[in-house]
């Protein structure tokens, strides 16, 4: 989760240009890269119906804030930045914009986000989108009388395309593949603002990714809550839907977010490790090391299971990273449970982990367990886990210098004349000198050392 907007995404430059006068529309993200694929298919579908994009949330007519639920804290973040929005526009003497509040916060509130307070005009759930352009019509035109709209509400055939464009954080084309999760994780509340599963056709996927290599795209992220969950119909699983992406002429590579320990079986692992299109940088959050928590956390796999598959993929897919997630404080989470989590930490070796301190979810199962783990001790213990993350991978990193890897050019480096940022397949970063660096192509690079998570060199 950021708490920073990723970006104001633009409306995409291959539809006709908005009537001049058109009203603006700004749109701001929070979140998850399923939120940044939203807000492109918004962007587009707004684009479709005659708006035109807004690029300073100060001058636009509309301003849509695409939202995060996750955390408490992220839900504070869009509430403040409303209120920062307001008085901004305020001062430099604005008339108030039409103010929106889209995605997994509107479609946990919702009428909440309506009260004085907050003075929202526009909240919309992730499944009703359609109804923006009318909505927004209506508010504009002050036809609403009666206040605030609010459309919220899970359905099952709301999936949305957004057209072929790059995410900025590693210049891939986004292609959500399912919506939702079953699994239902005791301390998650994404079930319940995303709603259950529900598969994107395989067809309408592939002419997603066909679309990208058409506009001369050359990576895919393929996207879901669970992405390895993937299942249409009972007939085709993610592995399967790898096999077929792969087979896209044109398309170099295949990325994913997020896989499910539970559905990374080893079948799965061998479509990997066998299809030179799909890159083998893994996300698997493991959560915790101790059994009992990972019960509780109903997890649906076991520590050693899960040791079973990153060892399985080590085995058989070439050059394979792990990252993934940690949550530390989980109630009823002992000392002995936190060793067994920083164990596993430093059994797996994982390549980047991203850490968090559990905070409960109104809604959530696990706030039944009550959250009895101090905030001081959740402090320390998420000190510690990050501490021997960054000792791990401080002796992973160190063995890399004097490699020559394959790495992808991305864009220029921002703090770093002369440089490009690059990527390997297994998703590491490296910065290189490049006298006339071509996004896309792909580049020999020898390490030459590293900082923080990323890595420097010199190209060869």
């Amino acid at each position: 989760m950021n708490d920073k907007p990723i970006e104001n995404l633009p409306m995409m430059p291959q539809r006709p240009a908005a009537p001049a006068g058109a009203p603006t529309v700004y749109i701001e993200t929070y979140g998850c890269q399923m939120n940044v694929y939203d807000s492109a298919a918004i962007a587009a579908l707004l684009g479709r119906a005659g708006l035109a994009r807004g690029d300073d949330p100060l001058t636009a007519d509309i301003v849509l804030i695409n939202t995060c639920s996750v955390r408490d804290h992220a839900e504070h973040k869009v509430l403040s930045r409303v209120g920062e929005l307001r008085r901004d526009r305020e001062e430099a003497g604005r008339r108030p914009a039409v103010m929106g509040i889209l995605g997994c916060m509107a479609e946990r509130l919702g009428e909440a986000l309506t009260g004085e307070r907050q003075r929202i005009d526009v909240v919309v759930g992730v499944d009703r989108y359609e109804s923006l352009p009318g909505i927004l019509t209506a508010a504009l035109a002050g036809s609403g009388g009666a206040g605030s709209a609010v459309v919220t509400g899970h359905r099952d055939d709301a999936h949305y395309v957004a057209p072929p464009q790059l995410y900025p954080q590693n210049g891939s084309h986004l292609v959500t593949i399912h919506k939702g999760c079953d699994y239902r994780c005791t301390y998650c509340i994404v079930p319940y603002t995303r709603g259950p599963q529900r598969e994107k056709a395989p067809a309408a996927i592939l002419d997603e990714v066909r679309a990208v290599v058409a506009a001369g795209g050359q990576e895919v992220t393929l996207l879901g809550q669970n992405v390895t969950a993937y299942r249409w119909r009972g007939e085709l699983d993610f592995a399967g839907l790898l096999t077929q992406v792969a087979r896209v002429d044109g398309l170099a590579r295949i990325r994913f977010l997020t896989g499910h320990p539970r559905d990374m079986h080893e079948r799965l692992m061998d479509v990997i490790g066998a299809e030179p299109k799909v890159c083998p940088g893994l996300h698997v959050p493991g959560q915790c090391g101790s059994d009992r928590v990972l019960a509780r956390m109903k997890r649906r796999y076991t520590r050693a299971e899960y040791l079973h598959m990153v060892a399985y993929a080590r085995r058989v897919v070439p050059d394979v990273t792990i990252s993934g997630d940690i949550i530390v404080g989980f109630p009823g989470e002992t000392e002995e449970d936190f060793a067994q989590t920083l164990s596993l930490v430093r059994e797996v070796g994982y390549d980047n982990l991203f850490c968090y301190t559990y905070s409960e979810r109104p809604g959530a199962p696990a706030v039944r367990l009550g959250d009895d783990v101090p905030a001081d001790t959740k402090k320390r213990r998420l000190a510690e886990v990050m501490a021997l993350q960054d000792e791990v991978w401080q002796a992973i990193a160190a063995a890399q210098v004097g490699q020559t890897w394959s790495a992808v050019a991305e864009e220029p480096a921002r703090r770093t004349e002369g440089a490009w940022r690059l990527r390997t397949l297994n998703n590491r970063k490296i910065l290189a000198p490049l006298a006339a660096g071509v996004p896309g192509r792909t580049y020999r690079v020898r390490v030459d050392g590293f900082r923080n998570t990323s890595f420097f060199g010199t190209a060869v």
